[in-house]
């Protein structure tokens, strides 16, 4: 990604306070109130992948650094609370831990979940969740809830998907994201894929749950994300007005027993096709 700072091959000390300091310059702030750590120093399965291999491990930059750092631009004034994102629940817990082993450390208060911070003491991760990928709910889950870590959910329409759009004759508009930008975002589109047989079926399955109760499936795609009791807030993109308003809408919905039991019924057969 040589786009960022020429390419940088670590998330040492140097690159952590170069990158906060030139966003200050970039959003013309004083401070930042929540600054992320995007995905982890270290080899860790992302992006699509599952399983852990321990041959691709590497020399990582410590958790000690980059809570050092972080800790420093806090003390600074230049951010207020620190968050981890497409975190694994061993870095969870080794950045709590490191933070009570050294009260120096700020400790995290998110795992990629943008939510309003009362206290040092909550915590928050951001990670991918939504009715295609539930991960969080098998490993993450535990440890968020026991160390008091809420949970900040991207994509909780599954890159639009869940929106139903993709599933038209004509396959979304031409400015749809999937489309407009179509081959330039690998990962995602090898992921949220409706050529896959078990992505499409589970996402029609998905629709027609929300046909069936009358409600627009972003509406059940929100809904289920903020139902979740670990659910501080979900993030999501819109590029129109009217999807804004969608958007904002589906936060009241209030979905039913019964929806939950169909919801469930479709996760059981075709369970994390996004993952």
């Amino acid at each position: 990604m040589t786009w960022i700072r020429g390419g940088p091959t670590s998330l040492d000390s140097r690159n952590i306070k170069e990158a906060i300091d030139n966003s200050l310059l970039r959003v013309q702030t004083d401070y930042i109130d929540l600054y992320h750590v995007h995905w982890p120093d270290r080899y860790v399965p992302m992006f699509g992948e599952t399983d852990y291999d321990p041959v691709r491990q590497y020399s990582p930059v410590s958790f000690d650094e980059q809570l050092d750092a972080l800790g420093r631009a806090v003390d600074a004034g230049k951010i207020r609370f620190i968050g981890v994102s497409n975190e694994t629940p061993y870095g969870v817990m080794k950045f709590l831990q490191a933070a009570e082993n050294n009260s120096t450390y700020p400790r995290i208060a998110s795992i990629q979940v943008l939510y309003h911070l009362i206290l040092v003491s909550n915590c928050n991760a951001l990670n991918s969740y939504n009715l295609l990928c539930r991960n969080f709910d098998s490993g993450l889950a535990e440890c968020c809830h026991l160390e008091r870590v809420s949970l900040l959910a991207y994509s909780p329409l599954a890159m639009g998907l869940l929106s139903g759009k993709y599933l038209l004759p004509d396959g979304g508009a031409d400015d749809a994201r999937l489309n407009l930008f179509k081959g330039r975002y690998s990962e995602g589109e090898s992921r949220y894929n409706l050529s896959n047989t078990n992505v499409r079926e589970a996402t029609k399955a998905y629709v027609s749950i929300a046909e069936r109760y009358g409600i627009h499936p972003v509406s059940l795609a929100i809904g289920f994300v903020l139902r979740h009791p670990l659910v501080s807030s979900t993030i999501f993109g819109a590029t129109k007005l009217w999807q804004l308003e969608q958007v904002v809408s589906a936060c009241d919905i209030k979905l039913s027993p019964q929806i939950i039991a169909d919801i469930d019924e479709v996760h059981s057969r075709f369970p994390n096709p996004c993952s």
